[in-house]
């Protein structure tokens, strides 16, 4: 058996997801995956991880739900959804009540952040990804919790989601105002919305 054959089976086996550990366990060297990124057949996530360029992400997500039910998909990947940003996360950024624990598998990779039920439950909506339902935050929510959470996230991108937000037709100020308040960033948010618009 071919080493691309051997690789590919790998990612088979472990959900469309592969380290470079893997290869090394079973006597590989890390250049293949180099030059199957090269070649389009896999996408490198982060240093050390890579998954199937043809992972159907639909699927992806429908696993993350299974994992993690009660999730909400928030902060970046949140963004990536609604466009907000262009960077995209190499893992899913999921928020869970924080008295809630959750064992997670190597794949896919998550992220998960232990909210107060005070914050979690706050905009919750439900969108539907392939034939999967999946719980997000609303599109105002998820834009104040760049500005709730800007000291972790960076500057550059907490401006960023929001200035894509005030570029949007359909943008609600009354409603991210309304969240900007139960999230206590309203002053922020007014100082914001004074500058850029």
């Amino acid at each position: 058996m071919n080493q691309n054959h051997q690789i590919l089976r790998l990612f088979g086996q472990n959900k469309g997801y592969a380290r470079t550990r893997d290869l090394l366990d079973v006597g590989l060297h890390h250049h293949y995956l180099d030059i199957l990124v090269q070649e389009g057949v896999i996408i490198k996530i982060k240093r050390g991880l890579y998954r199937l360029a043809s992972l159907d992400i639909a699927d992806e997500l429908e696993e993350v739900s299974r994992i993690v039910p009660e999730g909400v998909i928030c902060l970046f990947s949140a963004w990536n959804y609604y466009e907000l940003s262009d960077f995209v996360p190499p893992e899913y950024h999921i928020a869970i009540e924080k008295s809630r624990k959750v064992a997670l598998p190597d794949y896919p990779p998550i992220r998960l952040y232990y909210w107060s039920e005070k914050y979690w439950h706050i905009g919750i909506t439900e969108v539907t990804i392939g034939e999967t339902r999946l719980k997000i935050y609303e599109k105002e929510k998820a834009v104040c919790d760049a500005i709730r959470f800007r000291n972790k996230i960076g500057r550059d991108v907490e401006k960023e989601v929001l200035k894509n937000y005030l570029k949007e037709k359909g943008r609600d100020i009354e409603r991210l105002l309304h969240f900007a308040r139960l999230l206590r960033v309203e002053e922020q948010m007014k100082t914001y919305l004074t500058v850029l618009l």
